[in-house]
């Protein structure tokens, strides 16, 4: 039985993960349009990608735990999807 995820994320400065216990979901990731700098996306290890305000990212069976984001407070990420099952 699948469940239906969806996170509202306040960002901040420093790296925040998108669920904080374990969650693996198939899920897209979205920049909130009225962002006004891109938001960092992360694995904690090193890589990290800029994400425009209003992009969205797919992602299939991973675990929301180990990914970050961070931006200035104020900003916002969505995560909408559903549990891996």
């Amino acid at each position: 039985m699948r469940n239906v995820v969806f996170i509202k994320v306040e960002l901040d400065a420093s790296d925040k993960p998108l669920s904080d216990t374990p969650l693996v979901a198939t899920f897209t990731l979205m920049a909130a349009h009225t962002n006004t700098q891109p938001m960092t996306l992360s694995d904690g290890k090193g890589v990290e990608i800029p994400v425009p305000a209003g992009v969205q990212i797919p992602f299939e069976q991973v675990n929301l735990a180990d990914i970050f984001v961070r931006s200035k407070a104020g900003e916002v990420a969505f995560v909408v999807g559903h549990t891996a099952g």
